[in-house]
């Protein structure tokens, strides 16, 4: 057989047991259907020979090739040069009675050979061995490739050289395959293919933890220099072995560029990695050994390309890392053909000689015109190599450099759909490992500096994929992570990096753990298409208005974050679920805003985030943020402004609003001062299917927030003043007071830890009637109709919350006033102003009631406004809430909406109001078509003190649709509410459709404790249908008139009066035991859908009290409503 280069022999050989057969020798392929081609026995006059045979011959029932019937202890395969033998593969034992596929490396040979397969067997032992389809492939010789260094080590080291901290005997020392193999190498070298030819191998005394280094000569800075060499490694997995850069004496900062993988073979393996350094450096092969006994490991035949330069002093590499290229000689100052100076860099792409500056090597800009100033920098596609980004694990499950075809997942790469990415595999049941990849060498930038790359998660993924970055002292800070799958399809994020000094970024992946310390299962990660935006040293910014967005045409260079699976979607129309979503965007009625998607398969709790580009620190007088949010529905989550600086520990919440607020646009602002270089990112988080939350207009403004008529306090007072004739000072504060069980744990207007408000502590030391009191600045006279505040009293003989409006002439009328606790919660509060023929002011009062252990009142988001307000004691939703809010108790599945018929938005609330019998008119109504059955909506009122003639609550409401649920009114107080009672007493309960009409329903409360009314929905079996509330009375007194009193006139007035309201009584008995009698006999119209309204007195609601929810809601939950009386509170 002529020479070849690197031949692979194929072959099928089958066996059961084995039989002897001598060897025979061949020089082409064969599949032995017309003869044995070339091939020829060896006679041997020991055993027998080779036999041409066909199916029913003791062997194999049919051959390989046709699968027809035409068709032992080892078998060998030889090669032969001359007189010399060299075995190349060898197998023994019995492997079943099937055909088998070997495949042989024969290697690169530059003289004439022979191939030879040699069987064994027992003679005892009945069996077989068979050959078929012997193919020979790849046995061309190729072109010789231009090397400027290479070492065979035939005679030698060559230019290799120990490291000084090899331990005694355990250097990289030189052999040949015949007296290393089996113990020490393999039986082979790869430059002559035979067991005479020489290899490297590591130290042979190693123990546990020890390395062994072979190091190259220097090289000068050298651009996409490659090293090419040929390795072996059996039984050696446990053992890592790796090539460096090393640019430092001591390798404090080297630098990995291949890791061998899993690698088990007979065969010698090639490898080449490309690299590129802007200093002196060398190469090292660097073995160590992890567990006893060692494998069979060497090396051979190790070149660099044309492109690497080597220094012939071969200079002593520093101490420490080097701050630019050194000086070197003219003789050898540029690569070859390299027509620069030595200290510029050379566009090897270029038609022509072109030089820039080699400062601007890797500066994250392309300034040669092909970019090649750039290649091996961090930026990567994965098109063609891996660019100098380099797996660092030591595990069996690595990352890999993949093409994208139809089986493979991902199927497709991000760059072409066909190209390739960089990916891990880990199966269930694997071991949990971590598997990294880390970047070259990244240069310093500028602060505003993000890495842009796209990721992909699998289905069903058991594992994670962060991000970190290398620190000084060797640690690594996480800058990302995320677990949840990226439902099949390729994610981008960007990350700030802002790199002060060279730094390395990694990516790292671990499969889950099982409680046996396996992984949970499959997880497979891949990182595609790096980049780095802004990262150039002289970046500067743009102006800060630029920042802003509309959504008209994008998202601007606002960014999708990615670590919380869902994105911010456009829309101009209302959003596809009912009773959620605006109705159009803000900026014009007809434009574009973004929001996120709370229906399946969006679930509870999930985010998305939005996120701008790196922003410069904020200035001496910094910047008002201000951006238009929606956020309307029964199940609305929670809207979070953060800012982030370049610290991943660094992020500041410094604004949120959580849950329904209402059908309309609304302005948030945040007055940001921070002063260092920052990201500002929105975060929105489903609360139920029914909470889409949308943003729109977002803006940035130098200087403090412009006023307005709201004051927050965020700035300060507002221009309010203390009196100074009061007991004591209202404090402006922020985050929680002392005592968090008494004050807010946030202001109102921000909800965070940061926002501002005016508190004022109770103390034992109190008296009965101390004051403190604030005073709004002078409003014009006739200016406004309407002062709204929102308040929080908590604890226990806390006192009372007055407002008052004061004329400048110092005259003074109470308009709201609030006594004791109302629980741990900012509550609405809005007054109606009195006209005024001269200036005044709004004044706050706190008034202690007596010593107190605990409590405190406190007040923020004070507005007046044009509006006209509802009297305290009435609501009909025409202009707001007034004082009732909607809040999620245990069990409560969503808010009430207020909306109206005419509403522009898509909602299943009633076509007209109460209060104005119009479709333009207000009402509050339940989301019938969320939750599931049994599910509650919880509206609840003021907190009213207790009163000896009791309370009238009055209102209208509106019940339509089949098993549409239940609707029930509780009081509720600050016992039952501590031992775990969302709702209450009952008091009053409809549990079936009254048709599309609003009906009037009254309860009289009487109540030794302060309390407070709560409305509570209940889900029927169907979704759908109407449940609504509106025109809602609180009066203290009771329900019914007044008895009349005697007449002196004529008191036949009182008889007759007397005997008609006796004839009522007689009449009300007889229906009402004609009633029982017809329930009695038709018990099963109990379970039907008649109508069912009861109304409680006092004594029976505390009978009822101590009965289970479920004897109220029974009917209504497994059968629909039940028919019933009505009872009036007195009788």
């Amino acid at each position: 057989m002529a020479a070849v280069d690197k031949a692979c022999l194929e072959m099928w050989h089958f066996s059961e047991n084995w039989l002897l057969n001598r060897a025979c020798s061949p020089t082409a392929s064969c599949d032995f259907e017309s003869g044995q081609c070339t091939w020829v026995n060896i006679l041997n006059e020991d055993g027998p020979d080779w036999v041409l045979a066909r199916g029913g011959f003791p062997g194999p029932p049919t051959d390989h090739t046709t699968g027809n019937p035409n068709g032992s202890n080892d078998l060998k395969v030889l090669l032969r040069q001359g007189s010399r033998t060299t075995a190349l593969w060898w197998l023994s034992g019995n492997h079943g009675d099937s055909w088998q596929h070997a495949e042989v490396t024969v290697g690169r040979i530059t003289q004439d050979l022979t191939i030879v397969f040699e069987a064994s067997r027992i003679f005892d032992k009945p069996g077989h061995i068979a050959l078929d389809d012997v193919d020979f492939t790849n046995c061309s010789l190729p072109e010789q490739r231009g090397v400027v260094e290479q070492c065979s080590f035939e005679q030698g080291l060559c230019f290799w050289a120990g490291s000084a901290e090899d331990v005694p005997e355990g250097e990289w020392t030189r052999h040949k395959g015949h007296e290393a193999w089996p113990e020490q190498g393999p039986p082979r070298d790869h430059t002559q293919n035979s067991a005479a030819g020489h290899y490297v191998i590591p130290g042979t005394h190693l123990v546990k933890g020890q390395t062994s280094e072979i190091l190259s000569r220097t090289l000068l800075p050298s651009i996409n220099c490659s090293v090419r060499f040929y390795y072996f490694s059996l039984n050696d997995s446990t053992a890592k072995m790796t090539t460096l850069i090393r640019t430092q004496r001591f390798g404090n900062n080297d630098t990995i560029i291949w890791l061998r993988g899993p690698s088990d073979s007979y065969s010698w393996q090639r490898a080449e990695v490309r690299f590129s350094s802007s200093a002196i450096s060398k190469i090292v092969f660097r073995y160590e050994l992890s567990e006893r006994p060692k494998g069979t490991v060497a090396l051979d035949d190790i070149s660099f390309s044309k492109e690497c330069a080597f220094d012939p002093n071969n200079t002593q590499l520093p101490n420490t890392s080097p701050t630019s290229a050194p000086p070197t000689s003219p003789s050898t100052s540029t690569l070859p053909g390299n027509p620069c100076q030595d200290d510029e860099f050379f566009c090897w792409e270029s038609n022509g000689p072109e030089c820039i500056l080699g400062a601007l090597r890797c500066n994250y800009h392309p300034d040669c015109t092909h970019g090649e100033d750039e290649v091996d920098c961090g930026p990567c596609t994965f098109e063609s190599d891996q660019c100098r980004w380099t797996v660092t694990s030591d595990k069996e499950i690595v990352w890999e450099r993949m093409r994208a075809t139809n089986g493979t997942e991902p199927p497709t790469d991000h760059t072409t759909s066909t190209g390739y990415y960089m990916r891990v595999n880990f199966s269930a049941g694997s071991a949990q490992i971590e598997a990294k990849l880390q970047s070259p060498m990244l240069a310093p930038s500028s602060p505003y500096c993000l890495i842009l790359f796209h990721f992909y998660i699998s289905a069903h993924s058991a594992g994670s994929l962060r991000v970190l970055m290398q620190q000084a002292e060797g640690s690594e800070a996480i800058l990302w992570s995320r677990s949840q799958n990226t439902v099949s399809r390729w994610i981008p994020e960007h990350l700030p990096l802002g790199l002060q000094r060279p730094q390395k970024v990694l990516f790292s992946t671990m499969n889950g753990a099982s409680e046996d310390g396996t992984a949970a299962g499959e997880h497979i990660a891949a990182v595609d298409d790096i980049s780095f935006l802004n990262c150039e040293i002289n970046y500067q910014p743009p102006a800060l208005s630029s920042y802003g967005c509309s959504f008209e045409d994008g998202l601007c260079d606002w960014m999708q974050g990615a670590d919380d699976g869902l994105d911010w979607l456009f829309r101009s129309d209302p959003t596809e679920s009912l009773n959620t979503g605006p109705a159009a965007d803000h900026t014009t009625g007809k434009g574009k805003y973004i929001y996120m998607e709370s229906s399946p398969p969006s679930l509870k709790g999930h985010k998305a985030q939005l996120k701008s580009l790196v922003l410069p620190p904020a200035g001496e007088k910094g910047y008002c943020l201000t951006y238009w949010y929606h956020m309307f529905g029964a199940t609305v989550g929670t809207l979070k402004v953060f800012l982030q600086t370049m610290n991943p520990q660094e992020k500041t919440l410094v604004w949120q609003t959580s849950g329904n607020q209402q059908d309309e646009w609304r302005e948030g602002r945040s007055h940001v001062t921070l002063q260092k270089v920052h990201q500002v990112i929105l975060e929105a988080t489903v609360g139920g299917e029914a909470g889409d939350i949308a943003v729109d207009d977002i803006s940035f403004i130098s200087g403090p927030c412009h006023d307005s008529d709201l004051c927050d306090f965020e700035e300060g007072s507002c221009d309010w003043q203390q009196h100074t004739d009061d007991d004591y000072d209202w404090v402006r504060q922020s985050g929680n007071t002392l005592d968090p069980n008494t004050g807010p744990g946030s202001d109102h207007t921000t909800s965070t830890a940061t926002g501002h408000y005016y508190y004022l502590p109770s103390s034992p030391g109190d008296r009965a009637g101390q004051r403190a009191a604030m005073s709004s600045p002078l409003y014009p006279a006739g200016s406004e109709s309407c002062v709204q505040l929102w308040y929080h009293i908590g604890g226990t003989d806390v006192g009372s919350l007055n407002v008052y409006q004061q004329s400048e002439g110092g005259k003074k009328t109470l308009i709201f006033s609030q006594m004791g606790g109302q629980g741990q919660q900012w509550r609405f509060a809005q007054a109606a102003l009195h006209p005024q023929t001269q200036p005044y002011r709004i004044v706050v009062e706190g008034v202690t009631a007596a010593p107190s252990q605990g409590g405190g009142m406190a007040f923020d988001d004070v507005s007046l406004t044009d509006i006209q307000c509802p009297p305290r004691e009435f609501c009909d939703f025409e202009t707001n809430m007034c004082s009732w809010s909607s809040l999620g108790g245990g069990g409560s599945h969503g808010d009430w909406l207020r909306s109206r018929g005419a509403s522009t938005n898509p909602t299943s609330g009633p076509s007209i109001d109460h209060t104005t019998n119009s479709s333009h008119g207000y009402y509050v109504y339940a989301d019938s078509l969320m939750g599931q059955w049994g599910e509650e909506s919880l509206l609840i009122s003021d907190v009213f003190t207790s009163s000896t003639r009791g309370y009238c609550l009055t209102f209208w409401y509106l019940m339509y649709g089949d098993h549409v649920g239940t609707l029930k009114v509780y009081i509720n107080d600050r016992k039952m509410q501590a031992a775990g009672s969302d709702k209450g007493e009952l008091k009053w309960i409809e549990a079936s459709s009254k048709g599309k009409n609003w009906h009037h329903g009254s309860v009289h409360i009487t109540h030794k404790e302060p309390f407070w009314f709560v409305f509570v929905y209940q889900r029927g079996m169907n979704t759908g249908g109407d449940v609504a509330l509106d025109d809602i009375t609180i009066v203290p007194h009771s329900c019914f008139s007044e008895p009349l009193g005697p007449s002196d006139n004529n008191m036949s007035i009182g008889l007759t009066v007397s005997l008609a309201l006796l004839g009522v009584v007689v009449i009300s008995i007889l229906i009402i035991l004609l009633i029982s009698k017809r329930t009695k006999m038709n018990r099963r119209a109990i379970l039907s859908d008649e109508q069912n309204t009861v109304v409680l007195s006092d004594r029976e609601a505390d009978d009822m009290h101590h009965r289970t929810e479920s004897d109220f809601s029974f009917h209504n939950i497994l059968y629909g409503s039940s028919a019933s009386t009505s009872r009036s509170a007195d009788a």
